[in-house]
C-alpha cells in the first residue's frame, strides 16, 4: 500500500509539473505565432519590438548535447570496461573514488574553472579558429566532466549484472577475454547500457549552470565547435528573474521549459522502446 500510494503521489507531482508548464508555456501563441516561436532564430525579449524565436536556442542544445555525448560516452564506456573486467581490485577502488568525487564536483566549479582556464586554454591551442574561449566546446569538455561518472557507474553495474557463467562458459571454450567481451559480456548487458545512456543524455540536456557560465551566452546558430550558444536551459536560468510577470517574455520563458521536457520525454520514451525491442 505504501509503495502505491508513493508510485501514485510521483504521477500526480509528474502530471501537476506538466500541467504547471504548459497552461502558462501555451499562453504565449496568444502574443506570437508558433511559426515564429519555432522556427525564428530571433530571441530578442527585451527589445522594444522583442522577437521570441529559439530556434537558434534550440540549436545550442542540440549541439551542446550531441558534442558532450560524444566525448563522454567512449570515454565512459572505456572506463567501465577497465573497471568492471581489466583492473586489479586496487585500481578499481581507486578509481571507483575519483569518478565517486568527480560526480560530487559542484556544477558551479566546473563552470568557473572552464571561464577561467579552459577558455584561455581553448585560444591559445586554437588561435586562428576560437575568437572566445566561451563556447560549445568548451562547455562539452566541462559536461563530459558532470556525465562521465555516470555512464562509468551505470555501464559497470549493467556489465557486472550478466550472470558470471556466461563469461566463464566462453572462456571455457577458447575465446580470448576480448571476444568474450564483445561477442557475450556486452550484448548482454546492452539494456543497461543503453539506460545509462538514457540517463546520463538526459543529465546533459537538464545541466543548467555550466552552459549558462561558460556556452557563450550568443543566440546564433553554430556553424562550428568554436561557436557561442545560448541553450535553452541558459535562456530559462538567466532570464526568469529579471521577467516582468504574465508578460509575453514569461510565458515564452515557460513553453521553453515544455520543449525541454519534450525532447527528454522524446528521447526517453524512443530509447525505453529500442530497450524492450533488445530484450525481445
Amino acid at each position: 500500500m505504501l509503495v502505491t500510494g508513493a508510485a501514485l503521489l510521483t504521477m500526480v507531482i509528474l502530471f501537476g509539473i506538466f500541467f504547471f508548464l504548459i497552461s502558462d508555456g501555451v499562453r504565449v501563441f496568444g502574443k506570437i505565432s508558433l511559426r515564429e516561436f519555432f522556427l525564428s532564430t530571433r530571441w530578442y525579449p527585451t527589445y522594444e519590438d522583442a522577437e521570441f524565436g529559439i530556434l537558434a536556442l534550440l540549436s545550442g542544445t542540440l549541439a551542446v548535447t550531441g558534442l558532450t555525448l560524444l566525448i563522454s560516452i567512449p570515454l565512459g564506456f572505456i572506463s567501465a570496461i577497465f573497471l568492471a573486467e581489466f583492473g586489479n581490485r586496487k585500481t578499481h577502488d581507486f578509481l571507483k573514488y575519483v569518478f565517486e568525487l568527480t560526480a560530487g564536483i559542484p556544477s558551479v566549479v566546473l563552470g568557473s574553472f572552464g571561464l577561467k582556464y579552459i577558455s584561455k586554454w581553448l585560444m591559445d591551442l586554437f588561435p586562428m579558429k576560437v575568437w572566445t574561449g566561451l563556447n560549445i566546446l568548451n562547455a562539452s569538455l566541462m559536461l563530459s566532466v558532470l556525465a562521465i561518472p555516470y555512464f562509468v557507474t551505470l555501464i559497470e553495474d549493467a556489465l557486472k549484472a550478466v550472470p558470471v557463467d556466461q563469461k566463464e562458459a566462453s572462456l571455457a571454450l577458447g575465446a580470448n577475454m576480448t571476444s568474450t567481451l564483445f561477442r557475450v559480456l556486452i550484448p548482454q548487458a546492452r539494456s543497461g547500457i543503453l539506460n545509462a545512456i538514457i540517463l546520463g543524455t538526459n543529465r546533459i540536456i537538464g545541466e543548467t549552470m555550466v552552459v549558462l557560465m561558460i556556452a557563450g551566452g550568443a543566440t546564433m546558430i553554430p556553424q562550428s565547435i568554436f561557436d557561442p550558444v545560448r541553450p535553452l536551459t541558459a535562456a530559462i536560468a538567466g532570464e526568469m528573474g529579471e521577467v516582468e510577470l504574465a508578460s509575453t517574455h514569461y510565458f515564452a520563458l515557460f513553453m521553453i521549459g515544455v520543449v525541454l521536457l519534450m525532447i527528454s520525454l522524446i528521447f526517453t520514451v524512443t530509447a525505453m522502446r529500442l530497450k524492450r525491442g533488445m530484450r525481445r
